[in-house]
């Protein structure tokens, strides 16, 4: 608990402390980013990440890493490659519906899973962070928790076996684990290493105190967790239980009526913000969220 608090109040306090220094650094970020001229305008913010000023040593491994200046991301985020396109504008929905809640109620942690495989629940939850993170205020963190079969950092480009399995077993530091996105406001936890005991290190006291810490250390931050299938995990039902609410992902076609009412009782009605009904065809011949090609898990 120490630590993580230590770790994110350092990253507020270098905000508020130097705040010509952060704006210089984001600045360069996005000079360096590959698709940058056609995302969204946001203000040059710092990242809500652990770093450390450019004077000190980087041996204190005190910082987010960073993809890098070119980063491979996969053609499937269609919110970074494609801001103005139909699918992008759905996850603006989405994201309206979480940050601006028609009941008021705090949406901040949202767990994002699937009643079986193959539902498309990793594109869903790196395309709905990238558009949390366009947005003018709110910042994003996305935490693969599906050590089983983590996807997420193939489809950020990250190259990393260090992250959430390791920082959870005290393998690793919080900011050994974080890294820096293409967008700036978006910070990724990677899965790390896939280990024998999944749901134990998951459903851990750490897991619990990682969310609790990351959610209310800022009012503008929101998490999203990347999670198994709940019909094959049994610790997608325990996080479920940590967050503000479920996104519950169905592919078109691939999940009968008895599964999916299976996934939505072990989650719990009451928690299930919607559905995402992916795959989808359209009349007009169009996709509800992606093609065909491109909707599938892991």
């Amino acid at each position: 608990m120490d630590k993580i608090l230590k770790a994110l109040n350092k990253a507020r306090d270098e905000h508020n402390d130097k705040n010509s220094e952060a704006e210089h650094s984001n600045h360069h970020v996005q000079d360096s980013t590959k698709h940058a001229d056609n995302l969204h305008a946001v203000p040059q913010q710092k990242l809500v990440v652990i770093k450390e000023s450019e004077g000190k040593a980087e041996s204190e491994q005190n910082r987010a890493r960073p993809v890098g200046d070119h980063p491979n991301l996969d053609p499937k985020l269609i919110v970074y490659h494609e801001p103005e396109s139909l699918a992008a504008e759905h996850f603006k929905l989405l994201r309206s519906r979480i940050v601006n809640p028609p009941d008021d109620r705090e949406l901040r942690t949202i767990l994002v899973t699937s009643a079986m495989d193959n539902a498309g629940k990793t594109l869903v939850a790196c395309n709905l962070s990238l558009s949390i993170a366009q947005g003018v205020d709110p910042y994003a963190l996305l935490i693969d928790t599906d050590v089983r079969k983590p996807a997420v950092h193939r489809m950020f480009g990250i190259q990393t076996n260090t992250g959430l399995s390791e920082y959870l077993t005290d393998q690793a530091t919080l900011p050994e684990c974080l890294v820096k996105s293409a967008v700036t406001k978006l910070t990724i936890l990677p899965a790390g290493s896939q280990v024998p005991n999944p749901a134990e290190i998951i459903t851990s006291s750490r897991m619990k105190e990682l969310i609790k810490e990351a959610k209310s250390r800022y009012h503008d931050r929101f998490i999203v967790l990347d999670s198994p299938p709940v019909n094959l995990a049994s610790e997608t039902v325990d996080l479920a239980k940590l967050v503000d609410a479920v996104l519950l992902v169905i592919r078109c076609g691939m999940s009968s009526k008895p599964v999916v009412e299976q996934a939505i009782n072990k989650i719990g009605r009451e928690k299930i913000l919607g559905v995402v009904f992916n795959a989808y065809e359209r009349p007009s011949g169009k996709y509800g969220y992606y093609s065909k090609k491109t909707a599938y898990y892991g």
